[in-house]
């Protein structure tokens, strides 16, 4: 008799702790503990018409990048500015979908340790037509060396790469999560990140004549004439030529200037089979150089003359046999 009621009891009792056990395990993933999202979030980026960053270096300031028919316009300080459409389609890309690695923390307790409070941290914001779609708090990073095998350590290309940890989270939720890469060095950024540094893009396939309008009696002109290059009816060295096309088809520039010049002393203007033309203007000052471009109006580079100058404007006896 006390055996059998033993084993009803064990039985009982089994029950009441697997009831007790489920129950937990529903209330715990109520609260989340123990569960990862697959996504933080991911929006389709055709609603997307702006990005807001927040930058941790700039307390208070934000960036903004709208997007307009012909490409991105960058608003801050109150001002306008041409937008690098590659950097900024990048920091999209770059936080839409992100994945996390795991749960870090949970509560606002945990905010400041990884530097997720709105001071501590960086904001991006993607926002559509009717508002906000999606916010990321981007917060403390941290770098893990990895362990090398003493064989792999002799050759560098064998040698493991460290682990890069961003401590993230999003819009309201009070989770933190671990997430891969340094997103700081994207987010965190002043406006001039988020600028078009475009001084000259083209293919130099399409371009039919050069004019080169300099000081003094220096300027010249050159012309494609049934696929030679040619200078006042003069053959011009096709092999410098093109190593010229090659060196110019691409050209970025460094530092912007807010400072306009109100003249210039050189200038290059682009001619296009297709008839547009490009113009790239500059003034010599003090050993710098200050470029303006037609394809990135509004904008001002100031540099030294061996980063853009000396590509450009060349002299005609450097073309010559």
């Amino acid at each position: 008799m006390f055996r059998k009621l033993n084993i009803k009891t064990l039985g009982l009792v089994f029950i009441g702790l697997l009831s007790l056990t489920i129950l937990i395990k529903v209330i715990d993933n109520t609260k989340g503990v123990n569960t990862l999202k697959a996504v933080l979030f991911d929006v389709d980026e055709q609603r997307i018409t702006s990005v807001i960053v927040k930058p941790r270096m700039f307390q208070g300031q934000h960036i903004e990048s709208k997007k307009q028919d012909d490409g991105w316009k960058i608003l801050a300080n109150g001002k306008s500015y041409n937008g690098d459409a590659n950097f900024i389609e990048g920091l999209i890309a770059q936080v839409n979908g992100l994945k996390p690695l795991r749960l870090a923390a949970q509560g606002k307790d945990s905010w400041e340790k990884f530097e997720l409070t709105d001071s501590l941290s960086t904001v991006v914001k993607l926002m559509g037509s009717t508002g906000e779609l999606a916010q990321l708090y981007i917060g403390k990073f941290s770098y893990q060396q990895a362990r090398q095998n003493p064989m792999m350590q002799q050759n560098p290309y064998m040698q493991q790469r460290g682990t890069m940890t961003t401590y993230v989270r999003s819009g309201d939720d009070e989770e933190v999560y671990a997430v891969e890469g340094f997103l700081a060095s994207s987010a965190n950024r002043d406006v001039n990140a988020f600028r078009d540094k475009t001084i000259l893009t083209t293919s130099k396939t399409g371009i039919h004549k050069i004019a080169f309008a300099y000081p003094a009696d220096s300027s010249f002109t050159m012309i494609k004439n049934e696929g030679v290059w040619m200078v006042d009816g003069m053959a011009l060295d096709s092999a410098a030529v093109d190593a010229y096309l090659s060196d110019i088809t691409t050209l970025s520039g460094s530092t912007f200037s807010e400072d306009a010049p109100t003249s210039h002393s050189h200038q290059v203007k682009i001619h296009l089979e297709h008839g547009a033309s490009i113009e790239v203007k500059a003034k010599l000052e003090d050993e710098q150089t200050y470029i303006s471009s037609s394809q990135n109006l509004g904008s001002v580079f100031m540099e030294n003359l061996d980063e853009n100058f000396e590509k450009l404007f060349i002299s005609k006896n450097k073309l010559i046999k």
